[in-house]
Protein backbone atom coordinates (compact mmCIF):
# COMPACT_ATOMS: atom_id res chain seq x y z
CA UNK A 1 0.00 0.00 0.00
CA UNK A 2 2.99 2.48 0.93
CA UNK A 3 4.75 1.54 -2.44
CA UNK A 4 1.72 2.36 -4.19
CA UNK A 5 1.11 5.63 -2.96
CA UNK A 6 4.93 6.20 -3.72
CA UNK A 7 4.17 5.47 -7.48
CA UNK A 8 1.77 7.13 -7.49
CA UNK A 9 1.58 10.49 -10.27
CA UNK A 10 1.63 13.64 -8.19
CA UNK A 11 -1.45 15.55 -8.21
CA UNK A 12 -1.37 18.71 -10.22
CA UNK A 13 -0.28 22.07 -7.66
CA UNK A 14 -3.12 24.15 -9.07
CA UNK A 15 -5.64 21.34 -8.04
CA UNK A 16 -4.55 21.71 -4.66
CA UNK A 17 -4.55 25.31 -4.69
CA UNK A 18 -6.09 26.49 -7.34
CA UNK A 19 -5.95 30.13 -6.12
CA UNK A 20 -2.18 29.85 -7.40
CA UNK A 21 -0.93 31.23 -10.29
CA UNK A 22 -0.84 28.71 -13.41
CA UNK A 23 2.97 29.54 -14.44
CA UNK A 24 3.98 28.95 -10.59
CA UNK A 25 2.03 25.76 -10.45
CA UNK A 26 4.19 24.72 -13.23
CA UNK A 27 7.25 25.49 -11.87
CA UNK A 28 6.49 23.61 -8.77
CA UNK A 29 5.13 20.77 -10.52
CA UNK A 30 8.38 20.49 -12.77
CA UNK A 31 10.41 20.87 -9.16
CA UNK A 32 8.80 17.64 -8.29
CA UNK A 33 8.96 15.79 -11.56
CA UNK A 34 9.15 12.28 -10.48
CA UNK A 35 11.11 11.42 -13.76
CA UNK A 36 15.20 13.09 -13.49
CA UNK A 37 15.53 14.35 -16.76
CA UNK A 38 12.18 16.59 -17.08
CA UNK A 39 13.20 17.87 -13.76
CA UNK A 40 15.08 21.31 -13.47
CA UNK A 41 18.83 20.76 -13.95
CA UNK A 42 19.89 23.69 -11.82
CA UNK A 43 18.85 26.37 -9.42
CA UNK A 44 19.86 28.69 -12.60
CA UNK A 45 16.61 27.52 -14.40
CA UNK A 46 14.15 27.82 -11.71
CA UNK A 47 15.40 31.17 -10.95
CA UNK A 48 15.14 32.32 -13.99
CA UNK A 49 11.50 31.00 -14.50
CA UNK A 50 10.61 32.54 -10.96
CA UNK A 51 11.83 36.09 -12.10
CA UNK A 52 9.99 35.65 -15.29
CA UNK A 53 7.15 35.27 -13.18
CA UNK A 54 7.52 37.84 -11.23
CA UNK A 55 7.69 40.61 -13.83
CA UNK A 56 4.68 39.05 -15.28
CA UNK A 57 2.72 39.29 -12.44
CA UNK A 58 4.50 42.75 -11.61
CA UNK A 59 2.77 44.02 -14.80
CA UNK A 60 -0.24 42.33 -14.53
CA UNK A 61 -0.07 40.49 -17.18
CA UNK A 62 -1.61 36.93 -16.35
CA UNK A 63 -0.87 34.10 -18.13
CA UNK A 64 -3.52 32.83 -20.03
CA UNK A 65 -4.59 29.31 -18.99
CA UNK A 66 -5.70 28.51 -22.45
CA UNK A 67 -2.01 28.77 -23.73
CA UNK A 68 -0.63 27.35 -20.66
CA UNK A 69 -2.62 24.22 -21.53
CA UNK A 70 -1.90 23.81 -24.85
CA UNK A 71 1.45 26.22 -25.51
CA UNK A 72 -0.49 26.98 -29.22
CA UNK A 73 -0.95 30.66 -28.29
CA UNK A 74 2.44 31.42 -27.00
CA UNK A 75 3.91 29.13 -30.04
CA UNK A 76 2.09 31.47 -32.37
CA UNK A 77 3.44 34.73 -30.59
CA UNK A 78 6.90 33.19 -30.78
CA UNK A 79 6.54 32.44 -34.83
CA UNK A 80 5.60 36.12 -34.93
CA UNK A 81 8.36 37.54 -33.36
CA UNK A 82 11.00 35.83 -34.59
CA UNK A 83 14.71 34.17 -32.81
CA UNK A 84 17.90 35.27 -34.03
CA UNK A 85 21.11 32.83 -32.65
CA UNK A 86 24.20 34.90 -32.45
CA UNK A 87 27.37 33.23 -33.69
CA UNK A 88 29.48 32.48 -30.08
CA UNK A 89 32.21 34.36 -29.52
CA UNK A 90 35.52 32.24 -29.28
CA UNK A 91 36.11 32.75 -25.66
CA UNK A 92 39.95 31.32 -26.64
CA UNK A 93 41.14 33.55 -29.02
CA UNK A 94 42.75 30.77 -30.45
CA UNK A 95 42.44 30.79 -34.70
CA UNK A 96 41.88 27.35 -34.53
CA UNK A 97 38.88 27.25 -32.88
CA UNK A 98 37.61 29.39 -35.34
CA UNK A 99 35.94 26.39 -36.99
CA UNK A 100 34.24 24.69 -33.94
CA UNK A 101 32.89 28.01 -32.88
CA UNK A 102 31.07 28.27 -36.67
CA UNK A 103 30.48 25.12 -36.59
CA UNK A 104 28.43 24.49 -33.13
CA UNK A 105 26.28 28.12 -34.07
CA UNK A 106 25.25 26.82 -37.49
CA UNK A 107 24.61 23.01 -35.58
CA UNK A 108 22.31 25.16 -33.09
CA UNK A 109 21.03 27.27 -35.79
CA UNK A 110 19.85 23.53 -37.61
CA UNK A 111 18.42 21.89 -34.61
CA UNK A 112 16.35 25.05 -33.70
CA UNK A 113 14.96 25.56 -37.34
CA UNK A 114 13.73 22.02 -37.21
CA UNK A 115 11.19 23.20 -34.34
CA UNK A 116 8.06 24.51 -36.40
CA UNK A 117 6.77 26.93 -34.38
CA UNK A 118 9.74 28.82 -33.75
CA UNK A 119 11.15 31.06 -36.78
CA UNK A 120 15.02 31.03 -36.74
CA UNK A 121 16.78 33.49 -38.76
CA UNK A 122 19.33 31.77 -41.16
CA UNK A 123 23.13 31.26 -41.12
CA UNK A 124 24.25 33.68 -43.73
CA UNK A 125 21.56 36.67 -42.16
CA UNK A 126 22.91 36.46 -38.67
CA UNK A 127 26.58 36.41 -40.00
CA UNK A 128 26.80 39.88 -40.68
CA UNK A 129 26.92 40.14 -37.05
CA UNK A 130 29.74 38.09 -36.37
CA UNK A 131 32.41 39.37 -34.37
CA UNK A 132 30.33 42.62 -33.88
CA UNK A 133 29.78 44.46 -30.33
CA UNK A 134 25.84 44.45 -30.73
CA UNK A 135 22.71 44.38 -28.34
CA UNK A 136 19.91 42.25 -28.08
CA UNK A 137 18.31 46.02 -28.88
CA UNK A 138 19.99 46.21 -31.72
CA UNK A 139 19.30 42.80 -33.40
CA UNK A 140 15.48 43.15 -32.50
CA UNK A 141 15.60 46.61 -34.44
CA UNK A 142 17.86 45.54 -37.35
CA UNK A 143 16.22 42.22 -38.15
CA UNK A 144 12.69 42.37 -36.41
CA UNK A 145 13.52 39.80 -33.92
CA UNK A 146 11.89 38.98 -30.65
CA UNK A 147 14.66 36.87 -29.13
CA UNK A 148 18.69 36.46 -29.42
CA UNK A 149 20.67 33.80 -28.34
CA UNK A 150 24.67 34.44 -27.62
CA UNK A 151 27.03 32.82 -26.17
CA UNK A 152 30.28 31.89 -25.92
CA UNK A 153 32.86 28.78 -26.38
CA UNK A 154 36.14 28.34 -24.86
CA UNK A 155 38.12 25.03 -25.80
CA UNK A 156 40.36 23.65 -23.22
CA UNK A 157 42.00 20.17 -24.24
CA UNK A 158 38.93 17.27 -24.45
CA UNK A 159 37.04 19.90 -22.18
CA UNK A 160 34.44 22.44 -23.62
CA UNK A 161 32.59 25.22 -21.81
CA UNK A 162 29.75 27.12 -23.37
CA UNK A 163 28.00 29.91 -21.89
CA UNK A 164 24.44 30.84 -23.29
CA UNK A 165 21.58 33.63 -23.09
CA UNK A 166 17.92 33.94 -24.41
CA UNK A 167 17.12 37.47 -24.27
CA UNK A 168 13.82 39.46 -24.78
CA UNK A 169 15.17 42.07 -27.36
CA UNK A 170 12.53 44.64 -26.13
CA UNK A 171 12.67 43.96 -22.30
CA UNK A 172 16.54 43.38 -22.95
CA UNK A 173 15.72 40.32 -19.95
CA UNK A 174 16.79 37.14 -19.85
CA UNK A 175 14.32 34.45 -20.69
CA UNK A 176 16.82 32.30 -20.15
CA UNK A 177 20.97 31.46 -19.41
CA UNK A 178 22.91 28.50 -18.90
CA UNK A 179 26.26 27.77 -18.39
CA UNK A 180 28.06 24.15 -19.43
CA UNK A 181 30.90 22.21 -19.01
CA UNK A 182 31.92 18.84 -21.20
CA UNK A 183 33.74 16.71 -22.66
CA UNK A 184 33.86 18.02 -26.21
CA UNK A 185 32.68 13.96 -26.93
CA UNK A 186 29.03 15.28 -25.38
CA UNK A 187 28.26 18.36 -27.86
CA UNK A 188 25.63 16.72 -29.93
CA UNK A 189 23.97 15.91 -26.46
CA UNK A 190 24.37 19.68 -25.62
CA UNK A 191 23.14 20.97 -28.87
CA UNK A 192 20.10 18.90 -28.48
CA UNK A 193 19.91 20.12 -24.73
CA UNK A 194 19.96 23.58 -25.84
CA UNK A 195 17.37 23.48 -28.16
CA UNK A 196 14.86 21.70 -25.90
CA UNK A 197 15.71 24.36 -22.93
CA UNK A 198 14.89 27.10 -25.67
CA UNK A 199 12.13 25.67 -26.68
CA UNK A 200 10.90 25.67 -22.98
CA UNK A 201 11.94 28.92 -22.55
CA UNK A 202 9.42 30.37 -25.29
CA UNK A 203 6.46 27.63 -24.10
CA UNK A 204 6.38 25.60 -27.41
CA UNK A 205 5.35 22.50 -26.96
CA UNK A 206 7.88 19.75 -29.25
CA UNK A 207 5.79 17.10 -30.85
CA UNK A 208 7.33 13.54 -30.55
CA UNK A 209 8.69 14.27 -34.19
CA UNK A 210 10.49 17.19 -33.02
CA UNK A 211 11.88 15.82 -30.43
CA UNK A 212 13.27 12.82 -32.71
CA UNK A 213 14.38 14.95 -34.95
CA UNK A 214 16.68 17.05 -32.68
CA UNK A 215 17.92 13.74 -30.87
CA UNK A 216 19.02 12.74 -33.92
CA UNK A 217 23.27 13.37 -34.40
CA UNK A 218 24.80 13.68 -37.99
CA UNK A 219 27.24 11.00 -36.53
CA UNK A 220 28.62 9.78 -33.67
CA UNK A 221 32.25 9.83 -33.67
CA UNK A 222 33.44 13.50 -32.86
CA UNK A 223 36.79 12.95 -34.36
CA UNK A 224 34.71 12.52 -37.42
CA UNK A 225 32.88 15.78 -37.00
CA UNK A 226 35.58 17.62 -36.10
CA UNK A 227 37.31 16.49 -39.23
CA UNK A 228 34.36 17.36 -41.55
CA UNK A 229 34.09 20.73 -40.11
CA UNK A 230 37.85 21.96 -40.96
CA UNK A 231 37.13 20.17 -44.12
CA UNK A 232 34.38 23.04 -44.80
CA UNK A 233 37.03 25.60 -44.41
CA UNK A 234 39.51 24.49 -46.53
CA UNK A 235 36.84 23.38 -49.66
CA UNK A 236 35.49 26.80 -49.95
CA UNK A 237 39.29 28.06 -51.50
CA UNK A 238 39.51 25.70 -54.04
CA UNK A 239 42.99 25.54 -55.01
CA UNK A 240 44.39 22.14 -55.63
CA UNK A 241 46.01 22.45 -52.32
CA UNK A 242 42.94 23.25 -50.49
CA UNK A 243 40.63 21.01 -52.42
CA UNK A 244 43.15 17.76 -51.25
CA UNK A 245 43.34 18.69 -47.90
CA UNK A 246 39.29 19.12 -48.05
CA UNK A 247 38.93 16.08 -49.82
CA UNK A 248 41.50 13.82 -47.12
CA UNK A 249 39.68 15.31 -44.12
CA UNK A 250 36.21 14.55 -45.44
CA UNK A 251 37.57 10.91 -46.54
CA UNK A 252 39.10 10.35 -42.86
CA UNK A 253 35.84 11.72 -41.36
CA UNK A 254 33.99 8.79 -43.42
CA UNK A 255 36.38 6.37 -42.36
CA UNK A 256 35.66 6.98 -38.76
CA UNK A 257 32.09 7.15 -39.15
CA UNK A 258 31.58 4.53 -42.62
CA UNK A 259 27.41 6.07 -41.52
CA UNK A 260 28.55 10.00 -41.52
CA UNK A 261 26.57 10.52 -44.97
CA UNK A 262 27.40 14.44 -45.06
CA UNK A 263 30.53 13.31 -45.08
CA UNK A 264 30.51 11.22 -48.17
CA UNK A 265 28.23 14.11 -49.91
CA UNK A 266 31.59 16.81 -49.15
CA UNK A 267 34.00 14.31 -50.27
CA UNK A 268 31.70 13.89 -53.37
CA UNK A 269 31.57 18.06 -54.25
CA UNK A 270 35.10 18.86 -53.83
CA UNK A 271 36.28 15.54 -56.06
CA UNK A 272 34.23 16.47 -58.87
CA UNK A 273 35.65 20.01 -58.31
CA UNK A 274 39.36 18.85 -58.66
CA UNK A 275 37.72 16.81 -61.71
CA UNK A 276 36.60 20.20 -63.05
CA UNK A 277 39.22 22.60 -62.42
CA UNK A 278 42.37 20.27 -62.44
CA UNK A 279 42.48 18.46 -65.95
CA UNK A 280 39.82 16.13 -65.80
CA UNK A 281 41.87 12.83 -64.35
CA UNK A 282 39.44 9.98 -64.35
CA UNK A 283 40.50 8.77 -61.13
CA UNK A 284 38.11 11.88 -59.40
CA UNK A 285 35.37 11.60 -61.11
CA UNK A 286 35.05 7.78 -60.34
CA UNK A 287 35.63 9.13 -56.74
CA UNK A 288 33.13 11.48 -56.73
CA UNK A 289 30.49 9.19 -58.46
CA UNK A 290 31.59 6.36 -55.48
CA UNK A 291 30.94 9.18 -52.74
CA UNK A 292 27.61 9.84 -54.15
CA UNK A 293 26.55 6.66 -54.13
CA UNK A 294 27.46 5.75 -50.76
CA UNK A 295 25.60 9.48 -49.87
CA UNK A 296 22.31 8.54 -51.46
CA UNK A 297 22.29 4.81 -49.83
CA UNK A 298 22.67 6.30 -46.64
CA UNK A 299 20.16 9.31 -46.65
CA UNK A 300 18.47 9.43 -50.26
CA UNK A 301 16.04 12.45 -48.56
CA UNK A 302 19.47 14.72 -47.76
CA UNK A 303 19.56 17.92 -49.88
CA UNK A 304 23.21 17.94 -49.40
CA UNK A 305 23.37 14.21 -51.07
CA UNK A 306 21.73 16.23 -54.61
CA UNK A 307 24.12 19.02 -54.42
CA UNK A 308 26.80 16.37 -54.52
CA UNK A 309 25.31 14.28 -57.53
CA UNK A 310 24.73 18.12 -59.01
CA UNK A 311 28.30 18.84 -58.76
CA UNK A 312 29.14 15.24 -60.34
CA UNK A 313 26.86 16.19 -63.47
CA UNK A 314 28.31 19.68 -63.47
CA UNK A 315 31.83 18.20 -63.97
CA UNK A 316 30.67 16.13 -66.70
CA UNK A 317 29.09 18.77 -68.10
CA UNK A 318 25.09 17.95 -67.65
CA UNK A 319 24.23 20.88 -67.46
CA UNK A 320 20.11 20.22 -67.25
CA UNK A 321 20.24 17.27 -64.95
CA UNK A 322 22.52 19.28 -62.58
CA UNK A 323 20.14 22.77 -62.65
CA UNK A 324 16.94 20.39 -61.66
CA UNK A 325 19.00 18.64 -58.75
CA UNK A 326 20.61 21.95 -57.44
CA UNK A 327 16.87 23.76 -57.41
CA UNK A 328 15.27 21.00 -56.11
CA UNK A 329 17.44 20.59 -53.04
CA UNK A 330 17.55 24.10 -52.56
CA UNK A 331 13.69 24.13 -52.06
CA UNK A 332 14.28 21.79 -49.62
CA UNK A 333 17.11 23.35 -47.80
CA UNK A 334 18.07 27.36 -48.87
CA UNK A 335 21.25 27.35 -47.40
CA UNK A 336 22.36 24.05 -48.18
CA UNK A 337 26.47 24.69 -48.41
CA UNK A 338 27.89 25.15 -52.06
CA UNK A 339 23.80 25.02 -53.50
CA UNK A 340 23.57 28.77 -54.63
CA UNK A 341 27.30 28.85 -56.56
CA UNK A 342 26.46 25.26 -58.30
CA UNK A 343 23.68 26.43 -59.46
CA UNK A 344 24.96 29.78 -60.70
CA UNK A 345 27.80 28.12 -62.01
CA UNK A 346 25.99 25.76 -64.03
CA UNK A 347 23.75 28.84 -65.33
CA UNK A 348 26.56 30.37 -66.23
CA UNK A 349 27.94 27.65 -68.57
CA UNK A 350 24.78 27.22 -70.16
CA UNK A 351 24.59 31.27 -71.11
CA UNK A 352 20.99 31.63 -69.17
CA UNK A 353 22.56 34.98 -66.99
CA UNK A 354 19.10 36.71 -66.45
CA UNK A 355 18.51 33.19 -64.24
CA UNK A 356 20.99 33.99 -62.23
CA UNK A 357 20.35 37.51 -61.82
CA UNK A 358 16.81 36.72 -60.77
CA UNK A 359 18.43 34.41 -58.16
CA UNK A 360 21.20 37.09 -57.41
CA UNK A 361 20.13 38.68 -54.00
CA UNK A 362 18.48 35.32 -52.73
CA UNK A 363 22.17 33.28 -53.16
CA UNK A 364 23.82 36.24 -51.24
CA UNK A 365 21.77 36.30 -48.45
CA UNK A 366 21.99 32.61 -48.36
CA UNK A 367 25.89 31.94 -48.56
CA UNK A 368 27.07 34.50 -46.10
CA UNK A 369 30.61 35.43 -46.29
CA UNK A 370 30.89 32.64 -49.37
CA UNK A 371 32.43 35.13 -51.83
CA UNK A 372 32.62 32.21 -54.76
CA UNK A 373 28.88 33.54 -55.32
CA UNK A 374 29.98 36.41 -56.73
CA UNK A 375 31.74 35.23 -59.63
CA UNK A 376 28.73 33.71 -61.40
CA UNK A 377 26.87 37.10 -60.50
CA UNK A 378 29.49 39.30 -61.50
CA UNK A 379 30.01 37.10 -64.81
CA UNK A 380 26.59 37.26 -65.63
CA UNK A 381 26.41 40.77 -65.45
CA UNK A 382 29.40 41.47 -67.69
CA UNK A 383 27.67 38.99 -70.24
CA UNK A 384 24.80 41.22 -70.49
CA UNK A 385 27.15 44.74 -70.59
CA UNK A 386 25.14 45.83 -67.67
CA UNK A 387 28.47 47.47 -66.78
CA UNK A 388 26.88 50.34 -63.73
CA UNK A 389 25.24 47.14 -62.05
CA UNK A 390 28.55 45.27 -62.40
CA UNK A 391 30.83 47.76 -60.56
CA UNK A 392 28.56 47.64 -57.65
CA UNK A 393 28.67 44.04 -57.30
CA UNK A 394 32.58 44.06 -57.54
CA UNK A 395 32.46 46.56 -54.93
CA UNK A 396 30.29 44.63 -52.72
CA UNK A 397 32.79 41.50 -53.17
CA UNK A 398 35.73 43.72 -52.39
CA UNK A 399 33.92 44.43 -48.76
CA UNK A 400 33.27 40.78 -48.22
CA UNK A 401 36.51 39.49 -49.48
CA UNK A 402 38.90 42.42 -47.81
CA UNK A 403 37.05 41.38 -44.89
CA UNK A 404 37.35 37.39 -44.88
CA UNK A 405 41.59 37.90 -46.16
CA UNK A 406 41.84 40.05 -42.63
CA UNK A 407 40.74 36.79 -40.75
CA UNK A 408 42.42 34.35 -43.11
CA UNK A 409 45.45 35.65 -44.98
CA UNK A 410 46.50 32.64 -46.95
CA UNK A 411 43.66 31.90 -48.72
CA UNK A 412 44.74 32.64 -52.23
CA UNK A 413 41.56 32.38 -54.29
CA UNK A 414 40.33 35.24 -52.26
CA UNK A 415 43.22 37.37 -53.23
CA UNK A 416 43.80 36.47 -56.63
CA UNK A 417 39.38 37.12 -56.61
CA UNK A 418 40.16 40.82 -55.02
CA UNK A 419 42.72 41.44 -57.91
CA UNK A 420 40.01 40.95 -60.29
CA UNK A 421 37.65 43.67 -58.98
CA UNK A 422 40.42 45.67 -57.89
CA UNK A 423 41.05 45.81 -61.94
CA UNK A 424 37.49 46.49 -63.13
CA UNK A 425 37.70 49.62 -60.45
CA UNK A 426 40.80 50.71 -61.86
CA UNK A 427 42.48 50.32 -58.81
CA UNK A 428 45.69 49.00 -60.92
CA UNK A 429 48.54 49.26 -58.17
CA UNK A 430 45.98 47.18 -55.58
CA UNK A 431 45.00 44.56 -58.55
CA UNK A 432 49.23 43.90 -59.34
CA UNK A 433 49.58 43.65 -55.97
CA UNK A 434 47.14 40.80 -55.26
CA UNK A 435 47.69 38.91 -58.67
CA UNK A 436 51.07 38.93 -58.48
CA UNK A 437 51.07 37.59 -54.54
CA UNK A 438 48.68 34.97 -55.58
CA UNK A 439 50.46 33.64 -58.29
CA UNK A 440 53.64 33.87 -56.12
CA UNK A 441 51.99 31.37 -53.72
CA UNK A 442 50.16 29.19 -56.62
CA UNK A 443 52.76 29.21 -59.28
CA UNK A 444 51.20 26.14 -60.91
CA UNK A 445 47.45 25.94 -59.50
CA UNK A 446 45.14 26.10 -62.61
CA UNK A 447 42.14 27.58 -60.92
CA UNK A 448 44.46 30.83 -59.49
CA UNK A 449 46.56 30.84 -63.08
CA UNK A 450 42.97 31.15 -64.95
CA UNK A 451 41.92 34.06 -62.82
CA UNK A 452 45.11 35.71 -62.99
CA UNK A 453 44.59 35.93 -66.72
CA UNK A 454 41.57 37.76 -65.96
CA UNK A 455 42.84 40.10 -64.33
CA UNK A 456 45.30 40.64 -67.04
CA UNK A 457 42.83 41.12 -69.23
CA UNK A 458 40.89 43.27 -67.24
CA UNK A 459 43.93 45.75 -66.66
CA UNK A 460 44.13 45.47 -70.92
CA UNK A 461 47.44 43.92 -70.53
CA UNK A 462 46.93 41.34 -73.00
CA UNK A 463 50.42 39.31 -73.65
CA UNK A 464 50.72 38.74 -69.71
CA UNK A 465 47.02 37.44 -70.06
CA UNK A 466 47.68 34.92 -72.69
CA UNK A 467 51.32 33.59 -70.79
CA UNK A 468 49.39 33.16 -67.96
CA UNK A 469 45.97 31.48 -69.31
CA UNK A 470 48.22 29.09 -71.29
CA UNK A 471 49.78 28.09 -68.20
CA UNK A 472 46.47 27.59 -66.89
CA UNK A 473 45.34 25.16 -69.57
CA UNK A 474 48.62 23.39 -68.96
CA UNK A 475 47.81 22.84 -65.67
CA UNK A 476 44.38 21.55 -65.76
CA UNK A 477 42.00 24.29 -66.68
CA UNK A 478 40.23 22.88 -69.66
CA UNK A 479 36.62 24.63 -69.16
CA UNK A 480 35.94 25.87 -73.10
CA UNK A 481 32.26 26.62 -71.91
CA UNK A 482 33.29 28.50 -69.30
CA UNK A 483 35.88 30.45 -71.29
CA UNK A 484 34.00 31.18 -74.19
CA UNK A 485 31.51 33.11 -71.89
CA UNK A 486 33.64 34.54 -69.45
CA UNK A 487 33.97 38.44 -70.02
CA UNK A 488 36.75 38.86 -68.17
CA UNK A 489 38.68 37.26 -71.28
CA UNK A 490 36.61 39.71 -74.17
CA UNK A 491 40.10 40.69 -75.36
CA UNK A 492 41.75 37.52 -76.37
CA UNK A 493 38.31 36.46 -78.15
CA UNK A 494 39.56 35.77 -81.51
CA UNK A 495 42.86 35.31 -80.65
CA UNK A 496 44.55 32.66 -82.44
CA UNK A 497 46.22 31.33 -79.13
CA UNK A 498 43.15 32.00 -77.60
CA UNK A 499 41.07 29.57 -80.20
CA UNK A 500 44.04 26.94 -79.85
CA UNK A 501 43.70 26.85 -76.18
CA UNK A 502 39.75 27.23 -76.03
CA UNK A 503 38.08 26.06 -79.64
CA UNK A 504 34.52 26.70 -80.44
CA UNK A 505 32.18 23.57 -80.66
CA UNK A 506 32.21 22.17 -83.86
Amino acid sequence: MFDAILNRDPVPVNQVNPSLPQELGRILDKALEKDRSLRYQSATEIKTDLLRLKRDLDSGRKLSVAAENSGRVEAAKSAQRPLAVLYFENGSGAKEDEYLRDGITEDIITELSKIKDLHVFSRPTVLAFRDRPVTPAQIGAQLSAAYVLTGTLRRSGPRLRISAQLVDTKTDFPLWSERYDREMQDIFELQDEIARKIAEALRVTLSPQERAELAAKPTENLQAYDLYLRGRNYARRESRQDLELAREMFDGAASLDPQFALAYAASANVCALHYYRYGHEQVWIDRAKAACEETVKLRPDLPEADIARAWVLYADQQYEEAVRLARGALARKPDCDGGYYLLGRTLFSMGRYHEILEIAETAVRMVGEDYNIYTPICNALGALGKTDELKHWRMRRVQVVESHLRKVPEDVRARVALSNDYATLNRTDDAMREVNLAVSFRPDDASVLYNAACTFCLMKKKPEALDVLRKAHDAGFRDRDWARRDPDLAILYGDPEFERLYPAKE
